[in-house]
Formats: structure tokens, C-alpha cells, sequence
């Protein structure tokens, strides 16, 4: 007996996924890591325009932030789906071998 049309999980995409996700966001985790603080400072910034440099480094700032909590979802939403993976995976043998079973009739 077949699962309904739409309502199968492959294990194996769930995983590789996963990993994918996770590879991903740990190169991007990475990358992000040293954009805050601000490099430049308000002097760099020359005599005209220094009114904006606290702007800039505020941007950085939260830039940075951002962008290292969306790796760190990313890891998270990766873990998710490979625990999901593992349990479907087991849940599927689980059936398998209920459905096997002597005198279960199938």
C-alpha cells in the first residue's frame, strides 16, 4: 500500500537539504562575522561629512546584527529539517515493520 499522492517525505532530499542549508549559512556566518563594528571612523570621513558618520556606523551596526541572525536561523531552520528527516525516517520504519509483522495480515 502506497502513501496518498502528496503525502510522501524523501528522507534523503530532507537531509541533503538540510546540510545544504546549514553549509551555507556557516560560509555566510563567516563572512558576516567581522562587518561590525564600523571600520571607518568619523575622521575618515572628511570635515563635510562628518555628520553622517554615526548614521553609518548605526548601519553597520544593525547590518551586522541582521545579518548574523539570519545565519543563525538559517542553522536553525537546516536543524529542523534534518531532525524532521530522521523522524519520518524512523516513523516510516516503524510502520514497515508493524505492517510485517506475523499475523498482521498483510
Amino acid at each position: 500500500m502506497a502513501p496518498p499522492e502528496g503525502y510522501t517525505a524523501d528522507t534523503g532530499a530532507m537531509a541533503s537539504q538540510a546540510k545544504t542549508i546549514h553549509d551555507a549559512a556557516e560560509d555566510a556566518a563567516k563572512d558576516v562575522k567581522d562587518v561590525k563594528p564600523a571600520k571607518v571612523s568619523e575622521a575618515d570621513f572628511g570635515t563635510e561629512h562628518t555628520k553622517w558618520a554615526a548614521d553609518y556606523t548605526a548601519a553597520i551596526e544593525q547590518l551586522g546584527t541582521g545579518a548574523t541572525a539570519m545565519c543563525n536561523s538559517l542553522t536553525g531552520l537546516a536543524q529542523q529539517i534534518g531532525s524532521a528527516g530522521k523522524s519520518y525516517d524512523a516513523a516510516e520504519s516503524d510502520q514497515a515493520a508493524a505492517a510485517t509483522q506475523s499475523g498482521s495480515g498483510m
